[in-house]
């Protein structure tokens, strides 16, 4: 089959952003080829220059960005130097991680019928495919909804759509899940497929989103210190869970699980993807006869209780939020969240997890009922004053970060506070080393990735040292190793008896990090309660569309075997399975010294 992507020698360096600077080199000499109908991953951690190559395939890298470009880039036989982005978009649509930057219409609809319509489509090929792009994507009920008025998630389920419908050749899209709740980045992965299935579209991705990587790609892509580093099936890459996490990189939970108990247990577990770890596990625990009537299961271990808990520190009560299009956003909620909770707000996408947020800070004020912040009502409040007890991360840091450099704008929280000019440096300085931006401090975030502004964005509200913080969807396209750093510091703030709100659709973070999780569907909460808790509610997690994470579904089909049910995460797996070893070691040295005696 012909090659639809050759990029051969490719380097690229940003021009600097101030005068004095020095060009920014991010590719440097990147060499692969793409078959006709592939579907190929691209790994890499933040600020690898993923985004960078994504833009080079359809020819905003070097035509819109200018900068220092050699190499050649020919797409469907097209050298990206020699056409304009506007012939090149005939053929190759590109999907961005930050869907506002090409969201321009004022209706769902519009938008999506904005590329047909410049590609010429006759009006009943353009209703077409908008019906079908739209209902690809679950968003059919949407088309005169406003883009500006949808959650964060339905704003790239839209920027999908509208990639969709004009069925480009070749399809390019950075990080296009980072937003969706499990069931949207379901039906994105389900629609690739017939994509490439039906009509032998080649996709292009950079993501994060291994656990899908692994079952839907032809070939992962590692880019690395500026070059492909690795390049093979996604089973022999994730295989490398070592050199993957060396590099900064994680891999599926179920792989990283064998290196775990590989580590642990002194011998090798290595797993190709879910089934094949259960058939692996199955058949050590039948062999050592780890039967659950020979030895009561483990109980995984209870999180720590919050001393705290007495005391109300936000009630939320009886509250109702509707938006000026009649868009329903919350329906007679009431909660309370008290001093050093970590609660985890799930529900799919348009539930009104945002706009609950929004209530906590007084940046929305409720149409109905009242929210409390230490004793103030957030209607009679001014938002600044919120502001010094509830920070705010948004989902989009852009919206929030203005300084000139980095530095600066962690610095805006602590300054506007009136704190002393050291103190001010001091938290300045803790924010850069937590956050791991110490390098970056002098650059302006226009400088930095979108994922490497989410870091600074959080970074600047924890400066402030609010009673409260919430964080948006602060992971969304972060690589293992900088979600690692940004959770650490997340949990080193709760750990001080501060509270934390985190919006998210990782449920392995909610196993992880949560010690509490709330659901909402429609606007209403339908469960609040430990996470444990929730993965026990199999029916509550279908209504929300929120998944098990890998481990926890291994466990609980293990757990006939005499293996610990609804482990949630891999310490306690591997931790539990090596408890279920050793009892089995014991029985066998207390036989063989029963037999030695008689």
């Amino acid at each position: 089959m012909p090659a639809d992507i050759l990029v051969q020698n490719l380097y690229y360096a940003y021009p600097p952003i101030r005068e004095g600077d020095a060009a920014a080199a991010v590719l440097q000499g990147v060499n692969f080829e793409i078959a006709r109908g592939d579907f190929v991953a691209l790994l890499g951690r933040v600020g690898a220059g993923k985004t960078t190559l994504c833009m080079a395939l359809n020819g905003l890298v070097p035509h819109a960005t200018g900068g220092v470009f050699r190499g050649d880039v020919t797409v469907v036989g097209l050298n990206t130097k020699q056409h304009p982005v506007a012939d090149l978009a005939r053929h190759v649509g590109l999907v961005f991680q930050d869907p506002e930057t090409q969201l321009v219409q004022m209706r769902v609809e519009d938008e999506v019928a904005f590329g047909p319509e410049n590609l010429g489509a006759p009006p009943t090929e353009i209703e077409e495919r908008v019906a079908w792009a739209l209902a690809a994507v679950g968003l059919s009920d949407y088309r005169d909804r406003s883009p500006l008025l949808l959650s964060g998630g339905e704003k790239q389920r839209v920027a999908i759509a509208a990639m969709l419908a004009m069925r480009p050749q070749v399809l390019v899209l950075d990080e296009p899940t980072a937003s969706l709740d499990p069931a949207g980045k379901a039906a994105v992965f389900r629609v690739l497929a017939e994509l490439k299935r039906q009509h032998e579209i080649t996709i292009f991705m950079a993501t994060q989103d291994l656990e899908r990587i692994a079952r839907f790609a032809d070939r992962v892509l590692v880019l690395h210190d500026g070059r492909i580093a690795l390049d093979d099936a996604p089973g022999e890459v994730f295989r490398q869970v070592a050199k993957l996490q060396e590099w900064g990189l994680g891999a599926p939970q179920i792989a990283e699980l064998g290196h775990v108990l590989t580590q642990r247990m002194g011998r090798r577990y290595e797993f190709a993807d879910m089934a094949d770890a259960f058939k692996q596990l199955r058949q050590r625990a039948r062999k050592a006869r780890m039967r659950k009537a020979q030895a009561p299961a483990l109980e995984p271990p209870a999180r720590r209780a919050n001393p705290l808990a007495e005391r109300v520190q936000i009630a939320v009560e009886h509250v109702s939020h509707t938006y000026g299009d009649s868009t329903v956003a919350l329906r007679d909620v009431s909660l309370t969240l008290h001093p050093g909770d970590f609660v985890a707000l799930l529900g799919p996408n348009g539930s009104g997890k945002t706009t609950l947020a929004k209530h906590l800070d007084g940046l929305l004020k409720p149409i109905e009922g009242r929210v409390m912040v230490e004793h103030r009502d957030t209607r009679k409040t001014r938002v600044a004053e919120l502001a010094r007890l509830v920070g705010y991360a948004f989902q989009n840091p852009d919206h929030q970060i203005f300084a000139a450099t980095i530095q600066e704008e962690i610095a805006f929280a602590p300054r506007t506070q009136g704190l002393p000019p050291a103190i001010v440096a001091q938290r300045v300085a803790e924010a850069l080393d937590r956050l791991r931006l110490v390098s970056y401090a002098d650059k302006p975030p226009a400088a930095l990735g979108f994922g490497q502004r989410r870091k600074v964005a959080v970074a600047a509200v924890i400066a402030g040292q609010p009673q409260a913080l919430i964080l948006d969807e602060p992971t969304g396209g972060l690589d293992w190793r900088s979600r690692q750093e940004l959770m650490d510091a997340i949990a080193g703030f709760n750990i001080l008896g501060r509270t934390v709100v985190l919006i998210t659709h990782d449920m392995r973070l909610v196993a992880e990090y949560a010690t509490r999780a709330i659901v909402l569907v429609a606007g209403q909460v339908i469960f609040d309660g430990s996470p444990r808790e929730l993965f026990n509610r199999p029916e509550t997690l279908a209504q929300a569309g929120l998944a098990l994470p890998p481990v926890t579904r291994l466990s609980n089909r293990l757990s006939a075997e005499g293996m610990a049910a609804s482990t949630l995460t891999i310490a306690e797996f591997a931790a539990a399975w090596h408890a279920r070893a050793a009892a089995k070691g014991k029985r066998k040295t207390g036989k063989r010294s029963e037999n030695h005696a008689r």
